[in-house]
């Protein structure tokens, strides 16, 4: 009863929100509340090419001072144009859903909403989308191959409704599985994602963080993402975080299990709203410029480029990256450090995309008042939010272990870098939670009390989502 109850909400709330934000017909469907029922859903497969992806580069500062370190910092955004074409028609979706059904599960109620969450996502899907379950505790069960949701929608319901907790976490051989899964259900034109729950650690199995993303990263190499959704408190958030960034994806906090139907609504609405896959940011310097690092984001080097992975991205959705170069020389003028450009595949057509390169240069200047004014205010501002939450990380990971006074020191590190930027109501805000958490250590007493851990959770979260820059 409980479950249909919830049921009945989300599901008036979910026809709502098909009309509004995805353009679904037939709104007389509202009054449907028993699990099986099929809610609105867009066309699918729309024909023609989605909307280019749009590329900004900017230098942080347009010049460089020598003799000095020669650093400098790009910005990097990559904008999906809210593009009509995916109001009215999107790709056809594979899910693979992969759920943690370990002992665990059972603590309040958390497998419960999982399942109303699936359910949930059952009635949203349409009749041509593909969906297969997986779930796992110390072993892993295939619950239900790729098929269409439109012909076997009450098996499906059946199925989710028959899941009970129980036993340990093969959480590594969940993920793999959902791969298997996701990649025999992949066809031509589909959006193919994994999307994995789990509320512990990975205690069976692989359970090698690194080797866990690579996996994931080797599968979005091949078409399939994977998003995850950590569940309560006790999770491990950095595989969590790296499994999602490695498969790009999106990485989900969800610490009271009751947000368990809104996430993967979200979810389920992002991925019909795909404007491009596999979106890759591609960097090539010049012979005398070297490369640094990339603000909160994994990279890989290829040949004589550098990569950086954003998975998929939605329409109207955007993201920033950062990186750092070093420019050397001792001849002032123009210094062309190189070019960025973008690779992604088009959902609509399945065909990739590179789009034309921008080149990238610096001027050196000896001029100490020529280089303060060579500041881009609006560049500056943000990068400081991101390397001060990319700090405020480390001391949530120091304050874990019960490192307090190295945690503040962190955070004052933090305070520092954003004092010196440009002074705006963003960074003030950036400046305020950096200060009310560096006060709140001393009064969270035992770091593995409920919680502090979950207000751990929640900074770590904040500072990812930050750092995502949507």
């Amino acid at each position: 009863m409980q479950r249909e109850r919830i049921g009945n909400r989300i599901v008036t709330l979910a026809v709502a929100l098909a009309a509004l934000v995805l353009g679904a017909a037939g709104a007389n469907a509202a009054g449907t509340s028993e699990p099986g029922a099929s809610l609105p859903v867009p066309a699918l497969g729309h024909p023609w090419p989605s909307a280019p992806l749009v590329l900004d580069v900017r230098s942080e500062n347009r010049r460089v001072l020598i003799p000095g370190p020669g650093d400098g910092t790009i910005q990097i955004q990559v904008i999906a144009p809210d593009d009509p074409a995916i109001r009215i028609g999107r790709p056809r979706l594979n899910l693979a859903l992969v759920i943690d059904r370990s002992g665990s599960m059972a603590e309040a109620r958390k497998l419960d909403f999982v399942k109303t969450a699936a359910h949930h996502l059952v009635d949203m899907m349409g009749p041509d989308d593909l969906l297969s379950i997986v779930t796992y505790s110390q072993g892993v069960q295939i619950q239900s191959p790729p098929r269409p949701v439109g012909r076997d929608r009450a098996d499906l319901h059946r199925i989710i409704a028959g899941l009970y907790p129980g036993g340990s976490t093969f959480l590594s051989g969940g993920l793999e599985e959902g791969f298997r899964q996701a990649k025999s259900g992949k066809r031509a034109g589909t959006l193919n994602r994994v999307l994995l729950l789990s509320d512990g650690l990975a205690n069976v199995g692989v359970t090698n963080r690194g080797a866990l993303r690579e996996r994931a990263g080797d599968m979005a190499e091949k078409g399939i993402s994977v998003s995850t959704f950590g569940v309560g408190n006790d999770f491990d958030e950095e595989l969590m975080t790296m499994i999602a960034g490695g498969g790009g994806g999106n990485y989900r906090y969800l610490g009271d299990p009751e947000r368990i139907v809104a996430a993967l609504e979200s979810e389920f609405h992002t991925a019909s709203r795909t404007a491009a896959s596999e979106v890759e940011i591609i960097l090539r310097l010049k012979r005398e410029c070297r490369f640094g690092s990339v603000l909160g984001r994994d990279w890989r080097r290829d040949g004589d480029t550098y990569v950086i992975r954003l998975g998929d991205l939605s329409s109207g959705e955007r993201r920033t990256v950062f990186a750092k170069v070093n420019v050397t020389g001792e001849g002032i003028g123009l210094r062309e450090v190189g070019d960025v450009a973008l690779r992604y595949r088009d959902p609509a057509t399945s065909k990739g995309v590179t789009s034309s390169a921008k080149a990238v240069s610096l001027e050196l200047v000896r001029d100490e008042q020529a280089y303060r004014e060579g500041f881009d205010r609006s560049v500056q501002e943000k990068r400081a939010i991101a390397e001060a939450n990319v700090l405020v990380q480390e001391a949530a990971r120091l304050a874990d272990q019960g490192k307090k006074e190295e945690a503040k020191g962190m955070l004052g590190k933090a305070a520092a870098g954003l004092a010196a930027a440009p002074p705006s109501p963003a960074v003030r805000a950036e400046m305020d939670h950096a200060g009310r958490y560096k006060d709140s250590l001393d009064t969270m007493g035992d770091m593995s009390s409920e919680s502090a851990k979950g207000a751990q959770k929640a900074i770590k979260y904040r500072a990812y989502e930050t750092l995502q820059q949507r």
